[in-house]
């Protein structure tokens, strides 16, 4: 388990979108690890929101033990951008689910991220009895949000090979909508934005209330995390 430190962007990377998903979908206990080829975890960033009584650091572990269902080795033939517990068959996940009604927690679910088809890493989130399982609309948000961190993590992995338009439509937006938060994204103006596309100011702020809306985030700092970038505004 790191934490994230100057001069590592990968891992801030990381710290930054265990922060961008939990704005989205409330956790108790996160974390984001690399794959590496051999489809083993690697270097793991963790995000504890809540549950200060929980060993976030023994239960990292636990759930990377060999019963994780979750594993990329275990899921990667699936080619699922997100799974909850409810997707595994009960025998796959027994052992597990006594191991998290242990600790008192309610669920997991986990966004693989991709690079030439191959996981290279995953987010887990775990919820606590308290917040209860996933929800419908937690998982579909998760699987807005996956093309965005999975495009961010490309780029950090390998700049300039990602298309952050394609993600973005990918993740629910009109092309013109992405256009906007494209550019949103690398902390333009909203009068800049305007002169760019032959647009008024007002029709810029109209998309980017839908694109805050369809990605579930509110602010620009937040849209440029997603699209590995960083920002004052």
């Amino acid at each position: 388990m790191t934490a994230p430190e100057p001069g590592a962007p990968l891992e801030r990377l990381k710290a930054h979108a265990l922060a961008a998903v939990a704005a989205v979908v409330p956790v108790t206990l996160a974390w984001c690890v690399e794959v590496d080829q051999r489809r083993r975890p690697g270097r793991t960033v963790v995000l504890q929101p809540g549950r200060p009584d929980l060993d976030a650091a023994s239960e990292w572990r636990r759930s990377m033990a060999g019963h994780d269902p979750f594993a990329a080795a275990r899921v990667e033939a699936r080619g699922a951008t997100v799974l909850a517990l409810k997707d595994f068959a009960g025998d796959e996940t027994e052992p597990y689910r006594r191991h998290l009604e242990d600790a008192r927690l309610a669920d997991r679910a986990d966004v693989y991220l991709r690079n030439a088809g191959t996981i290279v890493a995953q987010l887990a989130l775990v919820r606590s009895s308290e917040l209860g399982s996933f929800s419908r609309d937690d998982l579909n948000a998760l699987r807005r949000l996956q093309p965005l961190l999975e495009h961010a993590f490309a780029c950090a992995l390998e700049p300039g090979t990602a298309d952050a338009h394609d993600a973005l439509v990918e993740s629910g937006l009109s092309a013109r909508e992405a256009d906007v938060a494209e550019m949103a994204g690398r902390g333009a103006t909203n009068a800049a934005i305007a002169r760019s596309l032959h647009i008024g100011e007002a029709t810029v702020k109209t998309h980017l209330t839908h694109v805050y809306m369809k990605l579930g985030v509110r602010t620009r700092t937040q849209l440029a995390l997603l699209l590995g970038r960083t920002t004052s505004g």
